[in-house]
């Protein structure tokens, strides 16, 4: 008998059939709560409005698939095992060196464009630092939902139409990373190459991770461990400046 808790979920109606209209739906979810991460700080002031987007922008998306596929939203949480973690932070170095590579070999790493947010950081008193942290961990959860939750409704689309589980895997896989390096372009002064390619690249390690484990909580942790230490690497190196 097939462990379904080693599969992905939905797609072959396990444990909840992903239909037409939910499909719809959790696509949509997506696009509001990625909306509200947008929107939402400029209507909020100060520290609550960082929060009130990074909470919503995940409770939208879990809200979104709550609709489409009922108590079986859960299904794409589980607790990590141990050889899960070990293989969300053996990946972390990946999310240096392959985008990396990428931006050397195909931009010759020149006209890349800083991420300010975590330049910001650096700048930051201890508090504002630590709670930057703590809203950037809800939000990087947030941004595996979006890129998760689409591959999961492509992969339920093209299994729906014939498509061999291989090539549907690295259909939504590409196509998924390609999005969201897409969602990324105003971050990175609508430099496509970058978003695309160099972000892409990225997402392409996160979503491996989760591709491996099948578990949302482990590419969740290669994300998180990823940018905090990029942020904590900002507030030493403004450190050893001043």
């Amino acid at each position: 008998m097939r462990n379904e808790t080693q599969d992905f979920p939905y797609y072959q109606g396990h444990p909840a059939p992903l239909s037409k209209a939910g499909c719809l739906l959790v696509l949509a979810a997506c696009a509001a709560g990625f909306a509200a991460l947008l929107t939402l700080p400029h209507l909020v002031p100060g520290v609550a409005g960082g929060w009130v987007a990074a909470i919503s922008f995940v409770v939208l998306q879990l809200a979104g698939l709550a609709l489409a596929v009922g108590p079986a939203w859960k299904a794409i949480f589980r607790r990590p095992r141990l050889r899960e973690l070990g293989i969300a932070l053996a990946c972390v170095p990946l999310m240096v060196i392959v985008p990396g590579g990428v931006a050397y070999i195909l931009m010759d790493g020149a006209n890349l464009v800083a991420n300010t947010s975590i330049q910001a950081i650096g700048v930051m008193p201890p508090a504002q630092v630590a709670n930057a942290m703590a809203v950037s961990s809800v939000q990087l959860l947030g941004e595996e939902l979006v890129t998760i939750l689409p591959f999961l409704v492509l992969l339920t689309i093209l299994h729906r139409t014939g498509v061999k589980l291989r090539l549907a895997l690295g259909i939504s896989w590409i196509a998924t990373a390609l999005a969201f390096g897409a969602l990324h372009l105003p971050t990175y002064g609508w430099n496509f190459g970058q978003a695309l390619l160099v972000i892409g690249a990225a997402r392409l390690v996160l979503t491996g991770v989760y591709i491996l484990t099948r578990n949302i909580w482990a590419s969740t942790i290669t994300h998180v461990v990823n940018d905090l230490m990029g942020m904590a690497l900002a507030v030493f190196a403004h450190m050893r400046l001043h």
